[in-house]
């Protein structure tokens, strides 16, 4: 939140002290209208479709056998008992694991299909944001969904003159 502030601060700044052209962009409009976007999403639509495949496969197979135990559990002896259990229970397990290993919300394969195919389209949008302002002479272009800064231009940066300030600042206390 202090960045935003302070962002926002020095944009007040250089706007009162002279011409800065400023622009936006949206970029969930953006997202839905690039064609480039809507092909990523059918991609990893694909890939989760085939995920749950698997992982129902999987729950199938789990729930066959406890129907199985729940039929012959009272032919079984208490050997052969804890051996279904165990052997149902390590399936449970094993179908936990696929679950947050291949879909779950995070590190999933999921969620790295999703960054695979998320990327290129990212840097596409970070290039055209500053070829558009670099041709179009803008100084700064903001994203209108998340109010970060998309562009601006190097000569406005003020990171090194802020940092040696502070380090003024600290060195005399």
């Amino acid at each position: 939140m202090k960045k935003y502030i302070i962002v926002y601060l020095l944009l007040f700044i250089n706007i009162a002290l002279g011409d800065v052209k400023i622009g936006y962009v949206d970029s969930q409009q953006i997202m839905t209208q690039y064609e480039g976007f809507r092909m990523a999403q059918v991609d990893l639509e694909k890939e989760q479709k085939r995920l749950e495949a698997e992982y129902l496969v999987l729950q199938q197979q789990v729930d066959s056998l406890y129907q199985s135990f729940q039929k012959q559990e009272f032919m079984m002896s208490e050997e052969r008992k804890r051996e279904k259990v165990n052997e149902i229970t390590q399936k449970e397990r094993e179908l936990q694991e696929f679950g947050m290993k291949k879909l779950g919300p995070q590190n999933s394969e999921l969620v790295q299909i999703q960054n695979q195919l998320m990327q290129p389209i990212l840097k596409a949008f970070a290039d055209a944001c500053d070829i558009v302002g670099k041709e179009r002479g803008f100084d700064y272009i903001f994203d209108a969904g998340t109010g970060g800064i998309l562009f601006a231009l190097e000569s406005n940066n003020l990171t090194e003159e802020v940092l040696e300030q502070m380090n003024k600042t600290v060195n005399t206390n």
